[in-house]
């Protein structure tokens, strides 16, 4: 069974590999992981804080911090590469 099967081409390998390394990386996909990180680590925290003002105050901190410390760090690398 395994000779039946053709393997696919390095080329293809790599061109399809270089495909989801763009999608990875993307901003926008960055974006939508980091407001669903910060909503799941805001839930987690909800016992913790002390109202509901409290929570949306804290997921939106915690969004722009990680977020501009994305874009402070890793989105200059990721771009030029």
């Amino acid at each position: 069974m395994r000779f039946i099967y053709k393997r696919p081409r390095m080329e293809d390998v790599s061109e399809e590999l270089s495909i989801i390394m763009d999608i990875m990386v993307s901003k926008t996909f960055v974006m939508i992981d980091l407001f669903w990180l910060c909503l799941l680590f805001t839930l987690f925290l909800s016992p913790v804080l002390a109202s509901f003002s409290m929570s949306v105050l804290f997921f939106c901190g915690s969004f722009a911090l990680f977020a501009s410390i994305y874009f402070y760090f890793f989105y200059p690398y990721i771009k030029d590469s």
